[in-house]
């Protein structure tokens, strides 16, 4: 080979490995896009990439909270569990009942839909039926406006 043979073989080589980090950091960066849209579509659906079997706690504003603890609040008759109350992601006691949640505070607030409720004596627990899973936790104590 002559004098320019070497210089181009590695300058073609080193153009063909500089486009492959290129690519491969691309690659990377999109796939790092996919996986957080994949992660808030799962937040959506109650999942999380970490563990796909548990809901994930409900992402609820001090106003739907609000809402909440004053559907429960006005249900006269709703017993009080004598259990120890489980905290966000805790499965509920398998002897404890749960309600279901007023019908009024379902329709305003869509994300509680199908959810139930059990009042304990220093909170009031949302619960995802199918796992028994905690997934909203208010206190039972008037909330700030």
């Amino acid at each position: 080979m002559g004098y320019f043979g070497r210089p181009a073989r590695r300058g073609a080589i080193m153009m063909a490995l500089a486009a492959c980090v290129a690519l491969a950091v691309a690659d990377n960066r999109y796939r790092g896009i996919a996986d957080q849209d994949a992660w808030a579509m799962d937040e959506t659906t109650g999942s999380s990439p970490r563990d796909n079997h548990a809901p994930a706690e409900l992402a609820l504003s001090d106003e739907q909270r609000g809402r909440i603890y004053d559907g429960v609040m006005g249900i006269a008759d709703a017993p009080v569990a004598q259990a120890q109350a489980p905290t966000v992601a805790d499965a509920l006691p398998a002897g404890v009942p749960m309600q279901d949640l007023p019908a009024a505070v379902t329709r305003d607030i869509p994300l509680v839909q199908g959810h139930k409720f059990v009042k304990f004596d220093d909170r009031i627990v949302v619960i995802e039926p199918a796992s028994r899973l905690v997934v909203a936790m208010i206190p039972r104590y008037k909330l700030l406006p």
